[in-house]
């Protein structure tokens, strides 16, 4: 099984735990965008067919005979991009590509990693728009799997560092550079909304902020944000930031509709999951439709109190 659809449940050792919640809330008839996962048993047929296992233990043996961590990652992460892909198991990937639409269709690839312990920081690779460019950017997300931290953490873990694999994300872009984005999630009987124009996930003291009290006639509290900066998409895979026009500073990035969609989905995650979830979503500025395009675990700010008394917030980990 190299390839999965992300219409409905999966299995997370497959596909990763960020394709995996993702499935299931798209499953449940909440929009992502159509793409699919290209799963650990992927990453292991290419590790095997071309013969990275012994470049890996070798270069694990150079670091615990004292060799730099960060020169054995790199090492490592240069074997993966320069070696090919087996050619049935690219071809499975391509066709899927083709099922979206093939050369011409734009999609961003991403790494989806099957052990979150390994603190993976995530590849991401945007607005490809060729089979060639898909097949390279998901070398370089197998790849990501050893980092200099992911290894660290492995060593200090124990395990193999022969057991990790990753799983990859392909997916339609969404074009969130010429509408918004922002993220969403339940707070006491209140949904917090967070929105901006363009990409990314919007700085609290910028964006537009809403609060919904969720039901049959919600309640919908308004805060108009600056917006003065938004991120577009600028060459192959880059972006930039760049001023909003007057017009986007003083419009809100929502309407009522939406406001009210993007709340009931984070009332459908949180009793999906049975516990606060948060979620990243996008808005297409060409189609209009609204997007889930990532969800996880909302951890609630711990309060310590200080000497005085008083009660002192402590940092998100």
């Amino acid at each position: 099984m190299n390839i999965v659809w992300l219409r409905g449940a999966a299995d997370s050792t497959q596909v990763g735990v960020k394709n995996a919640r993702l499935a299931e809330l798209a499953g449940g008839g909440i929009p992502i965008p159509e793409g699919f996962a290209v799963t650990a048993t992927a990453y292991r047929e290419f590790v095997r067919e071309a013969r990275l296992e012994p470049v890996i233990a070798e270069e694990i043996r150079r670091y615990r005979a004292g060799r730099d961590l960060v020169a054995v990652a790199a090492a490592i992460r240069t074997a993966f991009c320069d070696a090919s892909l087996p050619p049935a198991l690219a071809g499975e990937i391509l066709a899927a590509y083709d099922e979206l639409g093939g050369d011409g269709t734009v999609v961003a690839v991403r790494s989806s990693p099957i052990d979150p312990e390994d603190d993976v920081v995530d590849e991401t690779f945007l607005h490809l728009n060729s089979g060639v460019d898909v097949l390279s950017a998901l070398r370089r997300c197998f790849a990501s799997v050893f980092s200099a931290v992911a290894v660290g953490n492995r060593e200090h873990r124990g395990p193999d560092q022969l057991a990790a694999a990753m799983a990859v994300t392909i997916q339609r872009m969404v074009r969130a550079d010429l509408g918004g984005s922002g993220t969403v999630r339940g707070e006491n009987t209140f949904v917090r909304i967070r929105a901006s124009w363009g990409l990314g996930q919007p700085a609290a003291g910028d964006a537009d902020q809403y609060s919904v009290h969720p039901g049959p006639r919600p309640m919908i509290v308004k805060h108009r944000g600056a917006k003065r900066i938004k991120t577009v998409y600028a060459g192959r895979c880059g972006t930039r930031p760049v001023p909003t026009t007057p017009t986007e500073r003083s419009a809100l990035v929502l309407t009522d509709e939406e406001i009210r969609l993007l709340a009931d989905w984070s009332v459908t995650a949180d009793q999906h999951f049975k516990r606060p979830m948060e979620l990243e979503w996008a808005l297409d500025g060409r189609s209009g439709g609204l997007y889930l395009v990532e969800v996880r675990p909302w951890v609630l700010p711990a309060v310590a109190l200080g000497r005085s008394g008083l009660a002192v917030p402590l940092p998100r980990r």
